[in-house]
């Protein structure tokens, strides 16, 4: 039987902005979420060992796409595959592993998948502190995923 739901943010907690997916879990963990959460640094194919056997997961990340610093993307599995920003970001690397996860273990994987990508605006800084506009995507994050687990299923 599958677990109800996990929660993977996604980043370096040593950079400015890129950290965002991080402090998104650190935050949620805080409130005592009643969904599992994980951290990974890479979008490599770890992210598919923690999204097997969830009946849903929730992604976050940064990215640098060129929009707005702050504006948070809520994208599926296909769509990085057929949006042409997401194509030039490493999102289509976190595509391409749930992707993998789906043809090599298709019992396991979600039967949902949402992917909340913040966009950055700065990633090459060492420091803790996020710049203003991606704290306040990332406060709107934690919300949102807040809301998503705490609603009745339909």
């Amino acid at each position: 039987m599958k677990a109800k739901c996990v929660v993977i943010g996604i980043g370096n907690p040593y950079l400015q902005d890129d950290r965002a997916g991080v402090v998104v879990v650190e935050r949620l963990e805080r409130e005592g979420l009643a969904c599992h959460t994980e951290v990974v640094y890479t979008v490599g194919f770890e992210v598919m060992d923690k999204v097997r056997g969830y009946e849903r997961a929730i992604v976050v990340d940064a990215c640098k796409l060129g929009n707005a610093p702050g504006t948070i993307l809520e994208v599926g599995v296909d769509d990085i595959f057929t949006t042409h920003a997401l194509v030039n970001s490493h999102a289509i690397t976190l595509g391409t592993t749930l992707k993998t996860g789906y043809v090599c273990f298709p019992e396991e994987m979600p039967a949902e998948i949402r992917i909340l990508l913040v966009e950055v605006k700065e990633i090459k800084e060492f420091t803790q502190q996020m710049s203003p506009e991606v704290e306040r995507a990332v406060a709107e994050v934690v919300a949102r995923i807040r809301d998503l687990v705490t609603a009745p299923a339909a």
